[in-house]
């Protein structure tokens, strides 16, 4: 039996139509944070589900989806992608991919890569954007790149037993503090693998240059 994908659509920048198709067409439920549902609709795809404030949701857009189910949710104490995976952790556990979470205004995107943490324990979630993928390490993460493909690592927090194989710059029981980064390393070996013993990490992954019809893996 496939393990349920959710497809979620922020209010962001959203990525190409193609990946975004691409990514509608794998997912079994496509869930639309507020705005983002004017996004899908421009890229033809229909969200299932539209939840948020429903303070950036068009008109013309809200009429299209006379299907969906729309959920207004009033409280203002947290953020549009908040109230999408809370309702995706309550009614549709799934693997999530977020696309969309990026761009405009910087607030925005540095808060939804802030918030989705505390998610993380209970949903598997992916970024992806034009080209790339972002992932969180968690105690170890093994994946699938071409060799000579950009990997970059960013701690949110303090991170300690870090151990890095199979990419140009290694490490083993390292410690990454806030402000320390360890952008552009390189795929040498394919899997590689991330271990974080403690801490949050977040892998971005540049491997979308073709854009095949299986990227980004979900």
């Amino acid at each position: 039996m496939k393990t349920p994908r959710t497809l979620l659509i922020c209010n962001g920048d959203p990525p190409e139509r193609r990946l975004l198709r691409t990514l509608a067409s794998r997912a079994s439920l496509v869930v639309a944070a507020d705005g983002g549902a004017n996004a899908a609709l421009r890229a033809g795809v229909r969200p299932d589900v539209v939840i948020g404030d429903l303070d950036s949701l068009l008109p013309a857009s809200a009429r299209r989806l006379a299907k969906a189910r729309i959920i207004r949710v009033a409280r203002q104490d947290n953020t549009d992608l908040e109230k999408a995976l809370d309702f995706i952790a309550a009614e549709a556990p799934s693997r999530v991919m977020i696309a969309g979470a990026t761009g405009g205004r910087p607030d925005y995107t540095l808060g939804n890569f802030a918030v989705f943490w505390n998610y993380t324990d209970r949903l598997p979630i992916t970024f992806a954007g034009d080209g790339w993928r972002a992932v969180p390490v968690g105690r170890r993460l093994k994946a699938r790149a071409k060799r000579g493909v950009t990997v970059s690592l960013v701690p949110f927090g303090d991170c300690a037993g870090i151990t890095i194989r199979g990419l140009k710059y290694t490490l083993h029981n390292a410690r990454m503090r806030v402000g320390e980064i360890g952008v552009s390393n390189v795929v040498e070996s394919s899997p590689f693998t991330v271990d974080v013993r403690k801490g949050r990490m977040l892998m971005v992954i540049f491997d979308g240059a073709g854009r095949g019809k299986d990227w980004p893996p979900w």
